[in-house]
Parts: structure tokens; sequence; C-alpha cells
């Protein structure tokens, strides 16, 4: 299965949301990290995502000529591929900075996703 990257910009922060149009059909993509307070303190520098404590969220919409429907919502774990409807989804690199929470900016942050057909 070839992976088209999804536009995800780490350095746009975390939450982030887009739009995208994979085979004539328009998705609404939402990701936002939940990070517990403690690692935040405690944290200097990239965190490897899942981590106790830390995980990354997406939530996949697609649009409709009656709205929007949630196809997936799910925590992202590396080295899965993930069915939402009649897409496959795949999350091979997720790295944090906690600077990117609610904030925009170079932090070395990486969030590299994949999006197929099925």
């Amino acid at each position: 299965m070839s992976f088209l990257r999804l536009p995800i910009n780490p350095a746009d922060g975390f939450p982030q949301a887009f739009r995208l149009t994979v085979a004539g059909r328009t998705y609404r993509f939402q990701l936002y990290a939940n990070v517990a307070e403690e690692l935040l303190d405690a944290t200097a520098g990239l965190l490897d995502l899942p981590a106790k404590g830390a995980f990354l969220v997406l939530s996949v919409d697609r649009e409709e000529p009656g709205g929007l429907t949630t196809i997936l919502r799910r925590k992202l774990v590396p080295g899965i591929t993930y069915h939402a409807g009649e897409l496959a989804l795949t999350f091979p690199t997720m790295q944090l900075d906690p600077r990117n929470l609610n904030g925009i900016g170079e932090f070395g942050s990486r969030v590299v996703g994949g999006v197929a057909p099925r």
C-alpha cells in the first residue's frame, strides 16, 4: 500500500486540523496531544509518543451532504495501520516537544503520518 504523507506541521503546534481530499472525498483531520502535567515539568526535549502519560489522538471526519461523519477517533501508536472507513492511516513517527502544546514554533517536534485509499 502506498501512503500519501499527511500535511501535518508540528511547528503549528497541537491541536491542529486540516482538510484533505483523498480519492474524490473530502475529510477533516484533527490531531491533539494529551500530556500529563508532571511530564511537562520533567521533560527537557522531545517526548516519543506514546509514552506513559502522553499520547497523540487523531479524529477523522468525512464530509457528506448531511454534515460530518466521524469515521475514526483513536490514540495513535507507531507501527499500526488504522482503518477509517475507506482510508488506511499510519503514523511511523511521533515526537513532540512540550512547547508545541498550544504553541507554535520550531522546537524539533516531528509527527509523520500517511493516508491511502483502501
